[in-house]
């Protein structure tokens, strides 16, 4: 007699459990990482607050399911029916036909249940036990404290915000300038210690009557000549506030008449340096060497032409 294959694919497993979930009973899918591989084929008490349910697996879709699993009751649909999902663990033993597992030993968490049932009775427990009045207004007293900050975070937001809109330079080269007017001050106490140490070690200041003389110096600086000075510019200020912008405009247009330096400097030079050329030294001092073209008026060509000819020989004065 040849063996049945479709019972030889099929293997019997029963679970031992403290409670089983609502919903689940034969034909209830079992499930393995969401793919079904068999169904619960009855449920049954064996003592108190222990269960079993029986299993009827496929085989080759187990991949090696040992006894080292856990179970969650959850629901296998969006209508909330309800199906049996096997989670694997390292170690145990291999399933096999006839296997039975005892999930009360050990670890406590090996069964959950998630079922609609179980999700709709935890919220009626949080809404009639854990969401009282006193928590209301707890939960009222905290917004409305929390809500005292907002002004306070809406600053720093902006400060931050501002800072990241109109930073211009990174941060490292912020700290090194920074770091750079640090180093500043040592040297600025150093001198201030210097400075007053040096008060104490001069020999004027020694004596009474000039430290009292040098102490009457700070009051007379801020109770005379303070006030005088400020009462001198209130005087001062409505009689020649007016004369500010006259002084502004005239000093505008000297300026402006002066014209770019370097184009005056080249052109005074040009203007010295052709005087220079237009004299020579003369028996009596530097002489202008000047020529008139009278070529156009003949009356005084003629009369010229022979006064220079009559000159002695080497020129003179033209």
């Amino acid at each position: 007699m040849l063996p049945d294959a479709e019972s030889a694919e099929e293997i019997d497993v029963v679970l031992i459990v403290g409670y089983v979930g609502a919903g689940i009973g034969p034909g209830t899918d079992v499930r393995l990482d969401g793919v079904r591989v068999g169904s619960v084929s009855g449920i049954d008490v064996v003592g108190p607050g222990r269960r079993q349910i029986e299993l009827n697996l496929v085989r080759s879709q187990l991949f090696g399911l040992t006894s080292a699993l856990s179970i969650d009751y959850v629901p296998g649909n969006l209508f909330g029916i309800s199906a049996l999902e096997v989670h694997p663990d390292t170690g145990g033993v291999i399933l096999a036909d006839g296997s039975t597992v005892d999930l009360t030993e050990g670890r406590t968490d090996r069964v959950r249940d998630a079922t609609l049932a179980s999700l709709l009775s935890y919220t009626g427990e949080l809404t009639e036990d854990v969401l009282t009045p006193q928590l209301t207004e707890l939960l009222h007293t905290v917004a409305r404290d929390l809500g005292a900050f907002t002004p306070l975070m809406q600053a720093i937001g902006t400060t931050v915000r501002s800072y990241t809109e109109t930073a211009q330079l990174p941060p490292s080269v912020l700290f090194d300038r920074y770091g750079a007017a640090l180093a500043g001050l040592p040297p600025m106490l150093s001198g201030g210690l210097t400075v007053l140490h040096a008060s104490y070690r001069n020999g004027y200041l020694a004596e009474q009557e000039h430290l009292d003389k040098f102490g009457y110096m700070w009051p007379s600086i801020q109770n005379e000549l303070l006030p005088a000075v400020t009462a001198l510019f209130g005087t001062a200020r409505p009689y020649f506030g007016g004369l500010l912008p006259i002084v502004s405009m005239l000093l505008d247009r000297v300026s402006g008449s002066v014209g770019d330096p370097t184009v005056s400097a080249t052109q005074l030079t040009e203007l010295m340096d052709r005087l220079d050329r237009a004299f020579r030294d003369g028996p009596d001092g530097p002489v202008l060497d000047a020529r008139v073209e009278l070529d156009l008026v003949p009356g005084l060509a003629g009369p010229l032409a022979a006064l220079v000819d009559r000159l002695p020989a080497g020129g003179g004065p033209r």
